[in-house]
């Protein structure tokens, strides 16, 4: 069922078949009623709070009701401090559309259960873009290729493709479609990389970041100060994004508004340990806050290797080592936010294809309470039959 076919279920559940009585509802209306429903949707089924009793994979319902917002997400950890001379911390970043966590396990070296030796590195220079998702579009179609520019007068300064776009790409509809394009590592340029939303301490929402490795694009230059030896311009290196029918940069649909930036210290902290580590995989165990540091201190209970302690505080998960093993990476399973439906930006439901009735049962109880119809509890026993 698109978003559509939604909106359209919707209407006619609230409005006695064209009887008018509800025919001012608004499709943003609808839409925020649907946001909230899939919300509360995905809440009900994690938790036990359904007519089963039954939480997230402990049936087959549970299961599929929310295995399409099930994802995998990998990334290195950055030390934080040292606890105490038995104990280090080190924290992983969740990522952007971070739900509920479903598991974790971390990638860690070992030296022979031997004190293992290891030095900080903090240096993590980062040259990248920051590349807001309208740049890419102009109201009707999407930008065709996106290139960085030593000058945007003089290709010859320096030029390098980061990516072509698919053609016959329009906004809204394929939205997703640009975003998976500009995600998968086999379409980006040599010396790029593409992350969306988030890298590191980088965090900018609706937007891409763009990752230029410099020693491949020696021409690079963020400093306006600093005249490039490459290239011999002093002018700082920008992303553009030309459409269709662009004659260059003096036409209005050649985009050049994306400049180079850089961070001394993108990645933050890391411990580098020497080439005589193993690397050994483990399933980290969450602790609560308030006994964390009293297991700790417990030689039965304390974090080992493997089975690593962690805590969960804000947008991090803090690892806890001792000194005989450290932390590399860590990988979760989590459920993720789910996109928001729109039906001006054409974005339906991405949950599984049966629940989307149950959505919409549930969005025109929720209309209908609101409107105070005395249909709401004869539907809302009609909703309750579902599962």
């Amino acid at each position: 069922m698109n978003v559509t076919n939604m909106h359209l279920a919707i209407q006619q559940g609230v409005d006695k078949i064209n009887s008018l009585q509800a025919d001012m509802l608004l499709s943003e209306e609808i839409d925020i009623e649907l946001n909230k429903t899939m919300s509360r949707f995905i809440n009900t089924k994690y938790s036990k709070g359904n007519k089963y009793g039954k939480g997230f994979e402990e049936s087959q319902k549970r299961i599929d009701d929310l295995r399409s917002l099930v994802t995998e997400y990998e990334a290195p950890v950055v030390f934080k401090e040292q606890y105490s001379n038995d104990f280090w911390i080190d924290q992983f970043r969740l990522p952007s559309d971070y739900l509920y966590l479903v598991n974790q396990r971390s990638e860690l070296f070992i030296e022979d259960c031997e004190p293992i030796d290891y030095t900080l590195d903090d240096s993590s220079p980062t040259d990248y873009f920051i590349l807001p998702f309208a740049n890419l579009h102009n109201g009707t179609h999407m930008a065709m290729s996106i290139g960085m520019m030593a000058d945007i007068t003089n290709t010859a300064l320096g030029l390098a493709m980061l990516t072509a776009i698919p053609t016959g790409l329009t906004y809204p509809a394929d939205i997703q479609q640009l975003k998976d394009h500009l995600l998968t590592p086999g379409n980006w340029g040599v010396g790029f990389e593409i992350y969306w939303e988030m890298y590191g301490q980088l965090h900018h929402p609706n937007s891409f970041i763009v990752i230029v490795d410099s020693t491949v694009h020696t021409w690079y230059n963020w400093d306006s100060s600093v005249t490039n030896a490459v290239s011999g311009s002093s002018l700082i290196s920008t992303l553009v994004t030309p459409y269709s029918g662009s004659t260059g940069p003096d036409d209005p649909t050649f985009n050049e508004y994306v400049y180079g930036q850089h961070s001394d210290n993108t990645l933050g902290a890391k411990r580098i340990v020497n080439e005589d580590a193993t690397r050994e995989f483990a399933f980290n165990k969450f602790i609560q806050q308030d006994d964390i540091f009293k297991l700790l201190d417990d030689p039965f209970n304390t974090t080992k290797y493997t089975s690593p302690l962690t805590t969960i505080r804000g947008e991090y998960i803090d690892i806890y080592t001792s000194d005989i093993f450290i932390i590399d990476k860590v990988k979760i399973t989590y459920i993720r936010k789910p996109k928001r439906i729109s039906l001006p930006l054409g974005i339906g439901c991405e949950l599984p294809e049966h629940a989307h009735q149950e959505i919409v049962d549930m969005t025109i109880s929720s209309i209908l309470e609101g409107i105070s119809d005395p249909r709401y509890k004869t539907h809302q026993l009609e909703v309750s039959k579902n599962e």
